[in-house]
């Protein structure tokens, strides 16, 4: 994907974020903007703060200082239930699906901010919440269709295959109707042919005017996919730029390249 798409308008901004537990600081002044319809991959060593700025983004902690900015509107302090209205999803990097669910009744629950969740509705089974329920199930059949799951509906999510599990995550992702989509380590433990299937999904995602933010360590997937990159460590941001300047940056190749190869 090319560094050159002209994209100029912030989806997200990131305005000097800091987090500390006990005296260790996580996140330490940190910001970045994240544009719209891009790809924006963070990188950085293990430890380095990437999975505790998602946790901050989507409202499971709260910082200790600076802001977060969606579209303009400050969600620094908002539930992640809110923070989930506004357009963010996310997926984990460590899978979490419910062992006794299908495949299909588990991306249905994404779809409770579109049904609405409202208790009396539900339980009287009003024409309105009737609706809502079929717009829902129509919208998961197009989902699994689009992740190549849809045959799969049935079968026990927790049960397939550890790449399938994966695009139901994804899946229960795309079925809030996300603006923005935060990936942790997607294609962690995955085989070549199943990462190459999900960075196909992934660009197929974008083109669907859904903006990509990723964290991930296969630096063939950063540098093939994103058209930006953040590299952080230490919890501060380290570098930034295209991926044609991040993967010879000196700094990165010491920071973090050096340690993979160090490690290989």
């Amino acid at each position: 994907m090319s560094s050159e798409k002209g994209y100029d308008t912030a989806i997200l901004t990131v305005e000097r974020l800091s987090k500390a537990f006990g005296g260790v600081k996580a996140v330490n002044d940190l910001s970045f903007s994240v544009t719209q319809n891009a790809i924006h991959a963070i990188i950085g060593p293990n430890g380095a703060g990437k999975s505790t700025l998602f946790n901050l983004i989507t409202g499971v902690i709260a910082p200790n200082e600076g802001k977060i900015k969606l579209f303009n509107h400050d969600i620094t302090s908002l539930r992640p239930d809110k923070i989930a209205q506004y357009g963010v999803s996310r997926t984990f990097q460590n899978i979490r699906l419910f062992p006794d669910m299908t495949v299909f009744e588990t991306v249905l629950i994404g779809t409770y901010l579109l049904t609405g969740g409202k208790l009396l509705p539900a339980l009287f089974r009003s024409n309105e919440f009737r609706k809502r329920e079929r717009q829902a199930k129509d919208r998961i059949k197009e989902i699994l269709q689009f992740v190549g799951l849809w045959d799969m509906r049935n079968e026990y999510a927790a049960k397939l295959s550890y790449g399938n599990q994966r695009r139901v995550e994804i899946a229960r992702a795309l079925a809030t109707n996300p603006r923005l989509l935060l990936l942790d380590e997607p294609t962690a433990g995955m085989n070549q042919k199943e990462t190459k299937e999900l960075m196909q999904l992934f660009s197929q995602v974008n083109q669907q005017g859904i903006t990509i933010l990723i964290i991930a360590h296969d630096m063939h997937l950063v540098n093939t996919l994103s058209n930006q990159i953040t590299v952080i460590n230490f919890g501060e941001k380290l570098v930034e730029g295209p991926p044609e300047v991040i993967q010879n940056h000196p700094a990165v190749v010491e920071a973090y390249m050096g340690r993979a190869e160090a490690n290989a």
